[in-house]
């Protein structure tokens, strides 16, 4: 059914108990929810929601050395990622949850409405997350709903689109410039359209995605004045759609365009259902990718051609566009045990915890800044320091609706988009559609 249980630093599916002896337990972490004392750290047991592969290296890791330290038995229980948001909603209501949980901004804010995720701001106030001052204030803000925290940053993301690849091989075979850091969106159409060559299959730039509102917005925040919110996909409130705007139509000419002249893939031309993999494959001269990305092309092209990568280019009157998005651990509402939960998150938020899911995860880090200056992380992936720039200037929120029903809003929102980027309708006659029928959803009350 998805999930695998072991102990901690066991790959089983079969739940082991850790053979050591206990440590002796630590003082117990300040009672910030009232729930009296702690009981004896030799009695508790933990359970920690992960999902499989990179993502787990960290908090297995760390999990393991919090048992050590503390005597406190760590479970890990590994849950297929894309399986996380129904397990977690339908484990609340059965009662049956992690004490730690794992989430993503997209199902985040509703679960918190609904009672699934404890809130710790008493928690940060007694016993505050270790180098709070290091973690860029942009993240810290865009996991807070109504002025609340409720989650410790995990993988971040400025934006999903926000790192651009290049296949420098083909690039410099057809004597193009390279992609340069400040270059412009024009800079980049002229140089795509110069690589693609449709007759023989080659493409001038694909992207991560260009349907879900964060991965849109990532690319439409890049269009208007740098002062303006004209690229914002929904109001600042997120009580309504704004895709019938100007703007907007403005990056459907430019991305239809590009579709319609065969510089960018339609879905009948994906690998396997991928963009990416038409870069991976050496038929894409330009790819737009998460950052985290930018180190897993390199493995999986593994020297067939030669890739660097540079920050998404800036919009033509010099916005830049970005979008955060990312994963966060959070505590069980009906955990027994908060007050080791939180001492595990803490370990989870740490800088050394962020150095770990790069270099040993291959994964993004979390929200230090220190991590993103660290050399061994830079070694796995030089765009990590180049971003701490975009990071520390701030990057912007989540496109969350107010009553934070994304994943009903987002599928509206990707299923009607999709009829335009395939040619099936325009944008002038189908925008006002789209801004409809997901402000339907954006209309219904909070859960």
């Amino acid at each position: 059914k998805g999930i695998g249980v072991a102990s901690v630093g066991i790959a089983s599916t079969q739940l082991l108990m850790a053979c050591a002896t206990p440590a002796p337990a630590p003082a117990a972490a300040p009672d910030a929810t009232g729930a009296g004392s702690a009981p004896a750290a030799t009695d508790v047991v933990l359970r920690v929601q992960v999902a499989p592969g990179g993502q787990s290296t960290m908090p297995i890791a760390m999990s393991q050395r919090y048992q050590d330290e503390s005597g406190v038995t760590v479970e890990i229980e590994e849950v297929i990622y894309n399986e996380i948001e129904t397990k977690t909603q339908t484990g609340f209501i059965s009662n049956t949850n992690p004490d730690l949980l794992y989430g993503h901004h997209r199902w985040l804010f509703i679960n918190f409405l609904r009672g699934i995720y404890m809130e710790l701001d008493d928690f940060f106030a007694a016993d505050p997350l270790p180098d709070l001052d290091d973690i860029y204030p942009s993240v810290l803000a865009g996991n807070m709903l109504d002025g609340k925290n409720f989650s410790i940053p995990g993988v971040v993301h400025p934006g999903g689109n926000i790192a651009l690849n290049f296949n420098k091989t083909m690039l410099e075979e057809k004597g193009l410039p390279l992609p340069e850091a400040g270059w412009t969106f024009q800079d980049w159409d002229d140089l795509v359209r110069a690589a693609a060559d449709p007759d023989n299959g080659i493409f001038g730039l694909g992207f991560e995605g260009m349907n879900s509102f964060h991965y849109y917005s990532n690319i439409s925040r890049s269009f208007g004045d740098p002062g303006s919110r004209d690229g914002w996909v929904m109001n600042e409130d997120g009580t309504a759609l704004l895709y019938d705007q100007p703007l907007h139509g403005e990056v459907a000419a430019w991305y239809v365009g590009l579709l319609n002249d065969k510089v960018a893939p339609r879905k009948a031309d994906y690998i396997e259902e991928s963009s990416a993999n038409i870069f991976i494959a050496g038929m894409t001269a330009t790819q737009a990718s998460n950052v985290g990305q930018v180190a897993a092309f390199i493995t999986q092209i593994d020297n067939r051609f030669e890739v660097d990568a540079v920050p998404l280019p800036i919009g033509n009157d010099g916005r830049r566009g970005t979008c955060y998005s990312g994963n966060q651990h959070m505590i069980d509402a009906k955990s027994a045990n908060p007050e080791q939960a939180y001492e595990l998150l803490k370990h989870f938020s740490s800088i050394e915890a962020g150095v770990m899911m790069v270099v040993d995860g291959r994964i993004p880090p979390n929200a230090h800044k220190a991590v993103w200056l660290n050399d061994d992380v830079n070694a796995v992936n030089p765009i990590y320091r180049v971003m701490d720039g975009v990071l520390t200037a701030g990057i912007e929120p989540f496109p969350m609706p107010k009553n934070t029903r994304f994943s009903e809003a987002n599928t509206v929102f990707l299923n009607e988009i999709d009829l335009i980027w395939e040619g099936d309708v325009t944008w002038d006659e189908h925008a006002p559609v789209v801004v409809q029928r997901v402000n339907e959803v954006l209309n219904l009350d909070r859960p």
